[in-house]
């Protein structure tokens, strides 16, 4: 990146902890899709799962042959293992020509409906159908770790959702049915996203074209994984509108065909309507992205904000101006974010690292904006102080100062913007010093620019930052909230507004 976009590595030390920011083992991501989704994976027999079935089986062929391989792979089993209210998990067990009790390909998916977290796991080779939770590890029962799973890349196919709904497995009924068995809007608005690192870099798209028949009920998604023609806009609607099908019977009442719903036989607008959609798709890697009544291409996954851990104070003023938050996201979340946005013309606003459990999480907001700015993060004080010497003489003054502390250790993240104002620092100050240091700077004609206050071991310390200026100020430190509201409250009349506001 040029100088004006610089991403300065850590020196070995947390930045979220960025080794296990960038990948989880299976029993984290277990653990994080747990908490994201609100159900769990548990033990699971794929013995359990009821047969698909494998109707007018002959040479290979069979009227709804499986869409993800193009096979009919008679003895495979689905099972709904939770349905609730909120969020479900199902498991596939493809039988490919294994043994009693043995299955070559075993995927299962947990999702909420409510928030559309999704967690995808995996596994594949001469698999025992007792199947081993993955909270348990990899050690107990042969999942692919999540970043083995990550690159077979699922989104590749579940682009409009968590579920495919082929004829393959909406042929099911009873207890085992697709979850959301009879609704035709499935997968229509429902939230997405995905949980972990390791998927961090997934998107998904809906493709639109105004009047098109194959966006009447449900999304057609494409994904950013840009070197494979797979998914729903780019494929699965060209196959469920074509003349036939790899190892599907031709179409008939036995055998109908994928799309519209409850038709039997092949149609000419049916497919040109999908390849309207593909030919739209195909367009997915335009910057900006196309956004017209004959094809739009907007993303609709994110990393949602539901369960974001610890609690939050914020302060509101008057404005009109434009903004993007993230709350509690990852290192690897953010940061790609942060690329994402920097080539529209975006820059940092506010941010806050914090630590919940010893992990570092990150909130930001980003305004309009195409100023230059350089950033660290998680860096020991010595490594921020000498690029903070470094950059001084080159014109860079801290935008954004933040500390913070993981077992004790302080580390700082810091973003710096082109000016050649003053400023003077101090870091981890006890109050007296500080207070000793507000006193001696006040009538020489500075202000507080950065406050942070945060605690090491027990014991507050004050990081600030101050610039020239002659304006006033009040301050109070460590006070509870029933003495801050009293004072906040006695001085709004007085025409006091606040400036700084933190909590430790």
């Amino acid at each position: 990146m040029n100088d004006e976009h610089r991403l300065i590595p850590s020196d070995g030390l947390p930045i979220a902890q960025l080794s296990s920011a960038l990948s989880d083992t299976l029993q984290e991501y277990a653990a994080k899709c747990d908490a994201a989704i609100g159900v769990t994976v548990p033990d699971f027999n794929c013995d359990s799962g009821v047969v698909v079935p494998t109707t007018n089986y002959v040479n290979g062929k069979c009227d709804r042959p499986n869409r993800l391989n193009r096979e009919c792979d008679p003895n495979s089993r689905f099972q709904v293992i939770s349905n609730t209210a909120d969020a479900y998990v199902v498991a596939h067990c493809r039988k490919q020509g294994r043994g009693a009790g043995l299955y070559g390909d075993i995927a299962v998916i947990q999702h909420n409906k409510k928030n559309g977290a999704t967690c995808f796991y995996q596994a594949l080779g001469t698999l025992n159908g007792n199947v081993k939770a993955p909270s348990k590890g990899s050690a107990v029962w042969p999942w692919y770790s999540p970043a083995s799973t990550a690159a077979i890349g699922c989104v590749r196919c579940h682009d409009n959702g968590p579920l495919v709904r082929s004829p393959y497995l909406t042929q099911l009924t009873g207890p085992n049915a697709l979850p959301g068995a009879g609704d035709v809007s499935f997968n229509r608005d429902q939230p997405y996203y995905f949980v972990g690192a390791d998927f961090a870099s997934w998107k998904a798209y809906k493709v639109e074209v105004a009047g098109n028949l194959c966006i009447g009920c449900h999304r057609m998604g494409t994904s950013n994984l840009f070197n494979f023609d797979d998914g729903a806009a780019l494929d699965l609607g060209i196959r469920a509108t074509a003349t036939s099908e790899i190892a599907k019977n031709p179409h008939s009442a036995a055998s109908p065909i994928w799309m519209t719903p409850g038709q039997i036989t092949y149609s000419q607008a049916n497919a040109d309507a999908a390849a309207s959609i593909r030919a739209c798709a195909l367009r997915r890697n335009e910057s900006p992205l196309p956004n017209s009544s004959t094809c739009r291409i907007t993303q609709y996954t994110g990393v949602a904000a539901p369960n974001v851990p610890g609690r939050f104070t914020a302060v509101w003023e008057p404005g009109t101006q434009a903004e993007i938050q993230v709350y509690g996201w990852a290192y690897a979340d953010y940061r790609e974010k942060y690329d994402q946005l920097w080539g529209q013309g975006w820059r940092l606003h506010t941010l806050q690292p914090y630590v919940v459990n010893g992990v570092v999480r990150y909130n930001a907001v980003w305004r309009q904006s195409t100023e230059g700015e350089i950033q660290v993060y998680g860096w020991s004080y010595e490594s921020f102080r000498a690029k903070y010497d470094e950059l001084w003489p080159q014109g860079w003054r801290l935008r954004l100062l933040q500390p913070y502390v993981v077992n004790d250790q302080v580390f700082y993240t810091a973003v710096w913007r082109p000016s050649t104002a003053g400023e003077i620092q101090v870091y981890g100050w006890s109050y007296e010093s500080f207070r000793a240091k507000y006193d001696e700077l006040w009538p020489q004609g500075w202000r507080l620019k950065i406050l942070e206050p945060y605690v090491v071991g027990g014991v507050v310390r004050y990081t600030a930052v101050w610039k020239p200026s002659s304006a006033g100020e009040i301050q109070v430190y460590g006070w509870n909230y029933a003495n801050y509201r009293a004072k906040y409250d006695d001085l709004w009349d007085q025409g006091w507004r606040l400036k700084i506001l933190r909590a430790y």
